[in-house]
């Protein structure tokens, strides 16, 4: 292999190394954080909807985005495909 094949070969890998490099600094740099759900401390409390035997009823929407749960004492509704934080109390039953 001539000296110019050589250099042609170690080129393109340098060059293919520092592309690379720079689309992953790049995609770092641009890339949203990324997000873990919370923990719900007190759902129990917040959402008391059921009896401790008592059964719910879950329905979404078409697309799954809301999220439904009726239970004896009232229903809940999230508005973000069931996410913590997207739930909101709709009906409450005396």
């Amino acid at each position: 292999m001539s000296e110019r094949g050589v250099f042609q070969v170690t080129f393109r890998s340098l060059w293919m190394t520092v592309a690379i490099g720079l689309l992953l600094i790049l995609l770092a740099l641009f890339a949203e954080p990324l997000r873990a759900q919370k923990v719900q401390e007190s759902f129990k409390d917040k959402f008391n909807i059921a009896e401790e035997a008592g059964g719910v009823a879950i329905a979404t929407s078409s697309d799954g985005k809301y999220v439904f749960v009726a239970g004896r004492n009232g229903v809940i509704v999230s508005n973000d495909y069931g996410k913590t934080g997207s739930w909101s109390q709709t009906v409450r039953m005396k």
